[in-house]
C-alpha cells in the first residue's frame, strides 16, 4: 500500500512537470512539444519538485514531534529556512537545465547570463515561482494535516482516559474501601472522619476538575497524590510509605492524574505489610518525575487488565511528544515521566 503511494505520488510529480514545461512553452509562443527542450527543463522542474517534497519530509520529520509550545516557537524559523532553500534550489537547477539546453541545442554560451536574462527570464521567473508557491503549499499542508492526526488521536485517547478514569479511579472498589474506612473512624475519631471526608472529597473534586485538562503544575498533582496516598495509608498503615523529593516543582506541568495512576499501579501489583513494607518514591531529573518502588508481586491479581499504564503512555506521547521510560533495576520497578518546563 504505501509502495503503491509513493508510486502514484511520483507519477503525479512527473505529470505535473512536463505538464508545466508545456504550459510554459505554449505561453511563450515557442513549440511546447519540443523534444529536446521538453526533456531537458520537464527533467529539471521534476527534480525541484522531488527535492522540495525531500527538504519538506525533513524538516517535517524534525519538527513534527514536538509538542505545541515549542513547534509554535520553531514554525516560523523552519519556514523561512525552508523558502531561501527552495528558491535556491529552484533557480540552481532551472538554470543548469537551461544551460545544459543551450549545449544540447548547439548554441552560443559565451552570452548565457545575458541571453537568459534577456529573453528567458520570464520563463525562468515563473518557474521558479511556482516552485516557491509550491513550497509552502506542501509545508503547511503537511503541518496542518500532522496537527489534525494528532488532534484526532488526542481526541480518541481522552476519550479512552474519561473511561478509564470512571472505571479505575473513581471505581467502585475504590469507593467502597473508602466508605468502609470511614464508618470505621465515625465511630472512633468524628474529627479524623470529618479530615477524611474532605479529604476524599477534593480527590474526586480534583479528578472531574482536571478530566478536560492536557497539563497541570506540577506542585499540584503532587499535592494531589499525598492526599491520594493518606487515603489509602488510613487503611494499610505502615506496609505503605511514601517519599517524596521533588525539587522546583513549580517549574514543571505535568499530565493531570499521571502520578496517581502511577502510584496506584505500585499499590495495585504489589503486597504490603508492616514486616516488608512497600515503599514509593517519587523524585525528579533531568526533565523527569521519577516513581520507584521495591517488587513484592502479588501472586494473584484481580482485576488487573493493565490498561492505565498503557493509557498513560499513549497520552504522554500524543501530549509531549516523549516516551515514558519503564525499567527494573536492584529489585526496583522504575518509571520515568516526562515533564514539561513552564518556560516552553
Amino acid at each position: 500500500m504505501k509502495k503503491h503511494k509513493k508510486i502514484r505520488g511520483f507519477v503525479a510529480a512527473v505529470l505535473f512537470s512536463y505538464g508545466i514545461v508545456v504550459l510554459l512553452r505554449w505561453i511563450q509562443d515557442a513549440d511546447p512539444f519540443h523534444l529536446p527542450t521538453l526533456i531537458i527543463l520537464g527533467t529539471s522542474v521534476l527534480i525541484i519538485v522531488l527535492l522540495i517534497n525531500l527538504i519538506v519530509n525533513k524538516m517535517f520529520s524534525s519538527i513534527s514531534n514536538m509538542p505545541v509550545v515549542p513547534l509554535k516557537k520553531k514554525l516560523v524559523p523552519s519556514f523561512i529556512l525552508f523558502a531561501v532553500f527552495t528558491f535556491f534550489i529552484s533557480f540552481t537547477v532551472f538554470f543548469s537545465g537551461m544551460y545544459i539546453l543551450y549545449r544540447v541545442e548547439g548554441w552560443d554560451t559565451s552570452q548565457f547570463l545575458t541571453h537568459i536574462f534577456q529573453r528567458q527570464f520570464g520563463g525562468a521567473f515563473l518557474s521558479v515561482t511556482i516552485g516557491v508557491l509550491m513550497a509552502p503549499v506542501a509545508f503547511f499542508y503537511k503541518i496542518w494535516r500532522q496537527a489534525v492526526d494528532r488532534e484526532q488521536q488526542l481526541r480518541e485517547e481522552n476519550l479512552k482516559y474519561k473511561y478509564r478514569t470512571l472505571k479505575t479511579q473513581v471505581n467502585p472498589h475504590f469507593l467502597f474501601n473508602s466508605l468502609n474506612t470511614l464508618s470505621e473512624l465515625v465511630y472512633v475519631d468524628a474529627k479524623k472522619a470529618d479530615n477524611y471526608i474532605h479529604k476524599l472529597a477534593g480527590i474526586y473534586r480534583y479528578i472531574l476538575e482536571h478530566e478536560e485538562t492536557d497539563l497541570i503544575p506540577l506542585d499540584e498533582e503532587l499535592e494531589f497524590v499525598k492526599q491520594y496516598f493518606e487515603l489509602q495509608k488510613e487503611r494499610a498503615g505502615n506496609s505503605i510509605l511514601l517519599d517524596m523529593d521533588v525539587e522546583n516543582a513549580s517549574q514543571f506541568n505535568i499530565i493531570p492524574i499521571s502520578l496517581q495512576i502511577l502510584v496506584e499501579n505500585a499499590l495495585k501489583h504489589n503486597s504490603a505489610s508492616e514486616e516488608n513494607p512497600l515503599k514509593i518514591c517519587i523524585d525528579n531529573n533531568d526533565g523527569y518525575i521519577i516513581v520507584s518502588n521495591n517488587m513484592q508481586r502479588k501472586s494473584i491479581l484481580n482485576d488487573s487488565p493493565g490498561t492505565g499504564l498503557v493509557n498513560l503512555e499513549q497520552r504522554t506521547k500524543l501530549i509531549t511528544g516523549r516516551e515514558i521510560i519503564r525499567s527494573q533495576e536492584n529489585g526496583l520497578f522504575i518509571v520515568k515521566l516526562p515533564v514539561i518546563s513552564t518556560s516552553e
